[in-house]
Order: structure tokens, then sequence, then C-alpha cells
């Protein structure tokens, strides 16, 4: 179990170059990133698509200051929404992906303006949607225009 995980922090644009080593397949890049994200990528199509520049893009690190898990959040619907989400696949269940969720409710939170937190996740990716029930998202209406309807669950949890 990973211990003492030190709280979010801004991710860099130096983190780009590891990110880029979690995803060995189109797949795995589909499942993070979206149907539109560019495979195989390089550093310039990974930051362009990975909406660097749009969302706020954060890290966890251990106490030995290895990159743990990433994830981005910005605004979409009408909700802080979140987004990009992947632990480091050598810490997959570890309880990171969790903690990683409990960070990003917490910046959230402190927008007094959010009263509920969304995410997409594919219907087949089940280790994510059991993780996000577990901290409290619930699968909702779609919004209207959002893509993929027929491959992903939106999902929301209050803020507070």
């Amino acid at each position: 179990m990973l211990r003492s995980l030190p709280k979010l922090e801004p991710a860099s644009e130096a983190d780009i170059d590891e990110l880029m080593t979690w995803f060995p397949d189109a797949a795995s890049v589909d499942i993070w990133g979206g149907p539109r994200f560019r495979f195989p990528f390089d550093r310039e199509s990974f930051h362009t698509d990975s909406r660097w520049q749009e969302f706020a893009s954060y890290c966890l690190r251990n106490a030995a200051g290895e990159f743990a898990a990433f994830g981005q959040m910005g605004y979409r619907y009408g909700r802080s929404h979140l987004a990009r989400l992947v632990v480091n696949p050598d810490r997959r269940g570890q309880g990171v992906g969790r903690k990683l969720l409990e960070e990003l409710i917490a910046v959230a939170r402190t927008n007094s303006d959010v009263e509920a937190i969304a995410l997409f996740v594919y219907k087949d990716n089940e280790p994510a949607f059991r993780c996000y029930q577990a901290m409290g998202f619930e699968v909702q209406d779609y919004p209207a225009g959002a893509a993929l309807q027929d491959r992903c669950y939106y999902m929301t949890r209050p803020a507070d």
C-alpha cells in the first residue's frame, strides 16, 4: 500500500515526458484521452491533445518523488470537471486513484461557486467506474451535445 502520499501539486510541462510512457498503445491512450487523442504521439501532439493549456493539470508524487498519478480539472456543463485521470501503471491497485480523487475534490471545493463535480468514464472501464462510485460519483443524464454518449457514462457528485 502506498502510504503518506503528499498533497496534490501542479504538474509541470516536464512531467509530460514521463506521462507519455504510461500509454504504450492506441487503446490505452483512447481510454485516457478519448478518441481524438492522436497515437502514435510526440511531445507536441501529446501536449496539444491533453489540452494542457485549457485544464489545470495536477500530479501526485510519493515520498521518493515518484510520479504516481495525474489528473486535470476544468469547468464544463456547469460543474467542476475532472478529466484525463490516470495512475502510474506501476502503482495501480494501491489506493493511488482514490487519493488522486480525494485531492482533486478538495481543490474543487475551494471554489465556492462549485456545487457539483463531474467526469466522464468509458462504460467498459470497470476499475475506474468502481473507483468513482466508491468516491460518491453517480451516473447522471448525459449532457446535451456531449460526445460519446454510447460509450461513456457521465457521473457527478456533490462538491461538499
